[in-house]
């Protein structure tokens, strides 16, 4: 018994500080409280295929004033062509177009958008520069409706396609186009990604961490930054799809 009981004791010497550096050890290994978030973040952030091959991303800029001003017309009809794998632009439609019903740019508009009135003098009126840009359309791979449509138009809200487009197809006696009647708004689609309705393009890029590039309000550098923040959406795991859409809708009135 006594051989038992020295056996057993020494055993115990032993194996204890080897239990002790062992745990130790372990507490040392085991990772913070916030790390695992850190992983899984990293993770979720990987890229999705996405619904679309191509991304149009579009942002006009219409006469303004800094109180009520009637009848607004696009001065700036930009758009960029992205690929929805990459994010990168593959084409770009860009023109300037000069107002028709108010010609004259305020001096409020100048200063909001950049466009001075020579920009826009000489310029083609609306109904050109739209068949212009359905012609770029058809010459890029880009289907926009139908069963077997590619592609999206992507703006920063509803206002471009929902009231503008509307509006000024009506000015200007056209139709409005079937490749121009859905799109992805972006403000949604961070929306349905972040849980956060944003103020802005401003407002995205900060909350996902990414600068500012160009001016606000102009219309091309506008689109530059949507598709930083499409890009870092999809970055998140986010797959964009469809967030608005009409069809034989009548012009919203004028207000």
């Amino acid at each position: 018994m006594s051989f038992e009981r020295n056996t057993r004791s020494l055993c115990l010497k032993v194996i204890r500080p080897l239990l002790f550096e062992l745990r130790n050890s372990y507490k040392r290994t085991v990772l913070p409280v916030n790390t695992y978030h850190r992983f899984r973040k990293k993770n979720h952030q990987t890229s999705q295929p996405q619904r679309f091959k191509y991304f149009l991303v579009l942002d006009f800029e219409a006469t303004c004033d800094n109180n009520f001003f009637p009848e607004m017309e696009v001065i700036e009809f930009p758009c960029l062509k992205i690929d929805s794998s990459t994010f990168e632009t593959l084409g770009k439609f860009h023109i300037y177009v000069r107002p028709v019903k108010h010609p004259l740019l305020t001096p409020f508009c100048v200063n909001l958008t950049g466009i001075s009135q020579e920009m826009v003098d000489g310029q083609l009126p609306f109904s050109e520069a739209l068949t212009e840009f359905l012609k770029w359309i058809a010459n890029s791979d880009t289907l926009l409706h139908g069963p077997q449509a590619n592609s999206a138009l992507v703006t920063c809200g509803d206002w471009d396609l929902l009231k503008m487009l509307p509006n000024q197809c009506a000015l200007s006696g056209i139709p409005i186009p079937s490749e121009m009647k859905s799109w992805i708004n972006i403000k949604k689609s961070f929306l349905h990604s972040t849980g956060l309705y944003p103020h802005g393009i401003k407002d995205m890029l900060a909350q996902l961490n990414l600068e500012h590039e160009g001016r606000l309000h102009s219309g091309i550098d506008d689109c530059r930054n949507i598709v930083k923040i499409m890009h870092g959406l999809a970055a998140r795991g986010h797959i964009f799809q469809i967030t608005r859409s009409f069809s034989n809708r009548p012009p919203v009135p004028r207000t």
